[in-house]
């Protein structure tokens, strides 16, 4: 900013002469007096201008330029906080834009995951249907075991007991070939629902894994993105408010 000084005028001073008389001799015309030179206006400093000029030039960096003036070592650190704290404001960016790459592509891993439940719960109504079916096979064994009890009991060797005693062989074969098969399925069934559930647990837990690590890189990241704020308005206290002669900024610039 340029400032014109201002002067202030001297008034004009002149100075009038009297005419002398003489007597008895006859009055000649008296010489008109000489009119004394005029002053030179005196211009009074002003302090604002003077001020003004000595500084030169000066710039700001977008405060409001109330504070006083940087001196040139006081700028060079301004320009280098300035800088360093731009850096920082874009690795920041930088990582908010990471995290929330990593929090959609978790999310979309939870929803998986979460879908997946449905091969666990699936597994599980293998399991409740087998257990109803052991359970009849259970009351079957208990019903076969007791009629057999019963034809011990009898001693009589007549048709009908020959019968009876048939009817339970065959039924204690069909038992054994059901107990077999249920067996089997009991082992395929259980390893199936192992392994399902096995599965699950290891991906939910991984996924959990992620969420605290990922909580805890936000949490940095808000630590450092409060720091950072706070450190801007400190530099605008002690730099953004304040001009600097754009004469020094040059210099700096220079290497100076």
């Amino acid at each position: 900013m340029n400032f014109k000084p201002l002067l202030l005028a001297a008034a004009w001073l002149c100075a009038s002469a009297l005419a002398q008389a003489q007597t008895p001799a006859p009055a000649k015309p008296a010489p008109k007096p000489a009119a004394r030179p005029a002053a030179k206006p005196t211009p009074k400093p002003v302090e604002a201008a003077a001020a003004t000029a000595a500084e030169g030039k000066t710039n700001s960096f977008g405060g409001s330029g109330q504070g006083p003036l940087l001196t040139r070592e006081e700028l060079r650190t301004c320009f280098k906080q300035e800088e360093a704290l731009r850096a920082r404001r874009t690795e920041l960016e930088q990582g908010r834009a990471l995290l929330d790459r990593d929090k959609t592509a978790l999310t979309a891993d939870q929803d998986a995951v979460r879908g997946e439940r449905g091969s666990v719960e699936a597994a599980k109504q293998r399991v409740d249907a087998l257990g109803e079916r052991l359970k009849a096979y259970a009351e079957r064994v208990n019903s076969w075991n007791q009629r057999t009890a019963k034809l011990a009991e009898d001693t009589r060797n007549s048709a009908q007991a020959d019968r009876q005693r048939n009817q339970l062989n065959k039924e204690r074969e069909e038992l054994e070939r059901q107990r077999a098969e249920l067996e089997a399925d009991k082992l395929r069934i259980s390893t199936e629902g192992e392994e399902a559930v096995r599965a699950y647990n290891a991906k939910a837990l991984a996924i959990d894994a992620r969420v605290t690590e990922w909580n805890t890189r936000n949490q940095g990241w808000n630590d450092n993105s409060t720091l950072l704020e706070s450190e801007r308005k400190a530099w605008v206290d002690s730099c953004g408010d304040r001009r600097y002669r754009e004469d020094d900024e040059t210099a700096i610039r220079r290497g100076q």
